[in-house]
Parts: structure tokens; sequence; C-alpha cells
């Protein structure tokens, strides 16, 4: 049974655009729907890119999923350091007051290892995951947040992968657009 705190690997032959070697975080799984991001794609930006009143906004922006993509979201460890925080499992949360958050930021309270952020999110209705792992769209198995955080992007897909099972290293190994190979 999937749960929040799970991670989601798209399969191999996924053609999906958005979620196309995709590995997703969840945050949130339960009867009225599903909520994650996709933790392993960069956006290109930093965060004072987008407010560049954040002089110590170095942190990269990931494309968190399709739902929500002129919105920002964060998954952290910072816990009750930061009011209004959702618990997701053990010292992982997301969102918060985004405020408070932007002074820990420029008073140097808040390191890339304590958090990331996102661009929209991925999103499910009710039982709608549910049913795409019952169709056998994603691989899903627990995960260790900070591990993955600690991952480098670009291989993250390949590494979990790997981890399901040793064979799978071959389409890691293949190009994004196969016929780049």
């Amino acid at each position: 049974m999937i749960k929040a705190g799970d991670i989601l690997i798209a399969k191999p032959f996924s053609q999906d655009g958005h979620f196309k070697r995709s590995v997703i975080y969840l945050c949130e799984h339960n009867r009225e729907g599903s909520l994650g991001f996709i933790v392993n794609k960069s956006h290109g930006l930093l965060l004072r890119d987008i407010f560049p009143h954040l002089k110590n906004g170095n942190f990269p922006l990931f494309e968190g999923g399709p739902v929500s993509p002129n919105q920002l979201f964060y998954t952290h460890t910072l816990g009750d350091k930061l009011s209004g925080s959702q618990h997701v499992i053990g010292n992982v949360f997301w969102g918060g007051n985004f405020m408070e958050l932007c002074q820990m930021i420029e008073n140097g309270e808040v390191s890339s290892d304590d958090i990331r952020f996102y661009i929209g999110y991925s999103g499910w209705g009710e039982e709608q995951l549910d049913s795409e792992l019952e169709r056998d769209m994603w691989f899903a198995k627990n995960s260790n947040y900070v591990d993955l955080t600690r991952i480098n992007p670009d291989e993250l897909w390949g590494e979990e992968l790997v981890k399901i099972k040793p064979g799978y290293k071959a389409f890691s190994d293949y190009a994004f657009d196969p016929s780049m190979n």
C-alpha cells in the first residue's frame, strides 16, 4: 500500500511528456487524492531569479509537476521552525509560511540540504493514483527524502530503477530521446 513519503518511479517505456523518467516524492495520499513533487527535473532557475529581493536565494528550482505551474511549492526538514508546514513523514514537511521562510533564508538559517523548491506539483484525484498503480503505470517504493535530495537529479531515475531490478540499468543508459543514441 502506497503512502505519503513513498516515491513513484516512471516506468521505462512511459511516454507521458510530464512524467517520462520522473521520480515523484509523495507528500499526501488519502481518499481525496494524492499530491507530490517531481524531484529529479531541474527547472533551470534559482529562487532569486523569481524573487530578486532574496539576496541569499541561491536555491535551484525543480519542475514539481503539471498542476499549478505558476505557483511555488517546497519540501523541507525545517519542521516546527516554519509555521504552517504540513507533516509528510518523519522529519519531512511541505509548505509553510513563505514570509517566515524568506526571513530565514536571508538570515542564513536555511541551506539547500534543508529545503527543495518546485514550480507546480503532481496531483491525482480520488482513487486516480491507485488506478494508475493497478494499471502498472508506476513503480512505487519506500524512500528516504534526505537521500533522494542528495543524489544528482540527472541520475536519480536510473539509480532508483536499478534498486528495483539491476537489469533496468540499461534503460537509464539510453538517451532521453532514443533518436539521440
